[in-house]
């Protein structure tokens, strides 16, 4: 893809203007893998001062973002959203705790080249546009009666949202035309499907939910991880068309986020699934039992619907955050307490490796669309369970180490080169997110950029972010351990 190459020079060129160190000369050998480069010897790393760089075998074609929760124990730390090059060297470092955020969680690139982005303050849920060329917010609203908000995806005009307050427990639609909230689901409302006596405590971070999806055909995919348990809803009538997991069953799901729904080429539904508690990637196919299909090697039955088809496990994998297929067929993995993001092979293997701490929660390549975009385990004929192999890992002198690298003083906000997004059509669009339930903290208005394709005029955008918040964002510590995650 053309705007593909462009990007990666556009990246050199930002790598190197913006002081940081380029990577090492060293010639690739071998053919290009998929998406990446393949580079010589067992481990290349590419920039000596930067400590956040691990195993780098083979260079991806584009920047990747991570973010990083903000947490270390029980103690807060500064809440970042990093910008990668494919070296390992750092782009830019959006400090979210520095525009007055607690928790950053879920990052999408928008059509019309900016960055969605779900993060919180103590009690709400706030959902910022950010320019990732200036790190600029386009945009920042507020949601007070979402708590702990960990997704936002954007689709036309409509912003679908997670909401693990106490009092609500729900997935919700918020409508940005309208400025109302359109649907919502609340769990306490289908007792059939999901008890009072299940999950965790009720009214005490009962159902945690932490991942909204649509996946098509009227359906919305969502994570529930205290009931161990991903459902896709049906839009019109609320019922229930699927449910991955259940509540107490750890063999198939153990307190999961980010679960991302695809098809591959052969139209079988598959979930891949960070499934977190159990420190593994796991990949489901849904397979009703009985069907004439080849399931593939080694795959594993689970029950009547489902069929686990790969997991990801060992190399000291603990306690992971996101998975994302990529279209090379390796798979992106946020590993929350091992404190790096890797991108694995079918067969295991690390062979692009960076560190983050403290607790990486969303990665996205960028160029590969949004969530999982690559080939299934039955399709690259892969099934099995895999060792996790080639990993540097990282102690705790390196996590403070390239904590401090990624928080120095002199970091800006900017994260991507400019124009990284642009291109390609998209159904989403950022007109609008106010109305009922947020609030503005500016009386200054903005504009925001129409996405493209979406005839959109962009007026009457979203409003700018008020100051930080100072000794407010120590409210909720008192909850930190419980709600974490």
């Amino acid at each position: 893809m053309d705007a593909t190459r462009a990007v990666t020079a556009l990246l050199a060129v930002v790598t190197v203007t913006a002081g940081f160190a380029p990577a090492a000369a060293t010639a690739a050998t071998g053919p290009a893998v998929g998406s990446s480069t393949a580079a010589s010897g067992p481990a290349l790393q590419t920039d000596a001062s930067n400590p956040c760089v691990g195993t780098i075998r083979e260079r991806p074609e584009n920047a990747t973002l991570l973010s990083l929760q903000g947490a270390r124990g029980s103690s807060y730390t500064t809440a970042l959203l990093t910008g990668i090059a494919p070296n390992g060297s750092i782009i830019g470092v959006h400090n979210v705790t520095g525009h007055g955020g607690r928790w950053a969680y879920d990052v999408d690139p928008l059509a019309n080249g900016n960055l969605l982005m779900a993060s919180t303050e103590p009690g709400i849920t706030v959902v910022t546009e950010i320019d990732p060329a200036t790190g600029e917010h386009v945009s920042v609203r507020r949601f007070e009666d979402v708590e702990d908000g960990h997704d936002a995806d954007l689709h036309g005009d409509e912003l679908y949202l997670v909401d693990k307050g106490d009092e609500r427990n729900r997935v919700l639609i918020y409508n940005l035309t309208r400025e109302e909230i359109t649907w919502q689901y609340r769990f306490d409302e289908h007792s059939e499907a999901f008890p009072r006596d299940g999950g965790g405590p009720y009214a005490d971070d009962w159902t945690h939910v932490n991942d909204v999806e649509r996946i098509g055909d009227g359906l919305i995919m969502a994570s529930i991880r205290n009931f161990d348990e991903v459902v896709a809803i049906d839009r019109e009538t609320k019922e229930i068309a699927w449910t991955l997991g259940e509540d107490g069953n750890h063999d198939v799901l153990f307190e999961q986020h980010n679960p991302d729904y695809f098809e591959g080429e052969n139209g079988t539904p598959t979930v891949i699934v960070a499934d977190s508690r159990n420190d593994r990637v796991v990949e489901y196919a849904r397979i009703e039992a009985g069907a004439d299909v080849d399931l593939g090697a080694n795959a594993t039955r689970v029950n009547d619907e489902w069929v686990r088809t790969w997991t990801l496990e060992g190399g000291q994998l603990d306690d992971p955050r996101d998975a994302d297929r990529l279209p090379n067929g390796n798979t992106l993995v946020s590993d929350r307490r091992g404190h790096r993001l890797l991108e694995v092979t079918p067969a295991g293997e690390v062979v692009w490796e960076v560190y983050g701490p403290w607790q990486p929660y969303d990665a996205e390549r960028i160029g590969t669309g949004d969530e999982s975009s690559g080939p299934t385990m039955r399709e690259a004929d892969a099934t099995g369970t895999v060792e996790m192999t080639g990993s540097q890992g990282i102690d705790v002198d390196r996590q403070e180490q390239c904590y401090e690298y990624l928080t120095s003083s002199d970091r800006d906000d900017r994260l991507l080169p400019p124009g990284a997004l642009d291109g390609g059509a998209s159904d989403q669009s950022t007109t609008d997110a106010g109305g009922a339930n947020a609030t503005d903290q500016s009386d200054e208005r903005v504009t925001a950029t129409p996405a493209l394709g979406t005839g959109s005029d962009g007026s009457d955008g979203w409003t700018v972010a008020a100051g930080l918040l100072g000794a407010a964002a120590l409210v909720a510590a008192a909850l930190l351990t419980r709600r974490l995650g």
